[in-house]
């Protein structure tokens, strides 16, 4: 279980596995979130639960991911903690946590504008799940 980061010509990509998906889901939330920000100075303070459904679990993952940049973007929560409750091909809970913004405690990274399709999977192969999604920074 874990994350990456790595290049993409003017992007950056995260890669994410584990012997689950909801930990690969874990893991992707991980490695957005510190694209963005140093998480070791992000606090668990406030709690954020999420319900998504969609069509395939492919979605369900850029969909998760869109939803965090989302949360990010509207209410200004650096988010540092991620915990997929309940996972299905079609659904999604999850429990999320972190603290708003604040630029004299956070040391900020990149600024994440999208999440692309470009270059994107999501496989399980012996035994190991891996995403890989490319992040317009």
């Amino acid at each position: 279980m874990g994350y990456e980061t790595f290049d993409h010509t003017a992007d950056i990509g995260i890669r994410a596995w584990g012997s689950e998906f909801s930990q690969v889901f874990e893991e992707a939330a991980k490695a957005l979130f510190s694209v963005m920000a140093d998480l070791k100075t992000v606090s668990p303070r406030q709690k954020v639960k999420i319900e998504l459904a969609k069509d395939s679990g492919e979605e369900l993952f850029l969909t998760w991911l869109k939803e965090l940049l989302f949360i990010f973007e509207t209410r200004r929560l650096l988010l540092c903690e991620f915990k997929i409750l309940g996972l299905t091909s079609h659904s999604l809970s999850a429990e999320v946590r972190g603290e708003t913004l604040d630029n004299f405690k956070h040391s900020l990274g990149r600024e994440v504008k999208a999440i692309t399709l470009h270059q994107f999977k999501l496989t399980k192969d012996q035994g190991r799940c891996l995403a890989e999604v490319i992040l317009d920074i």
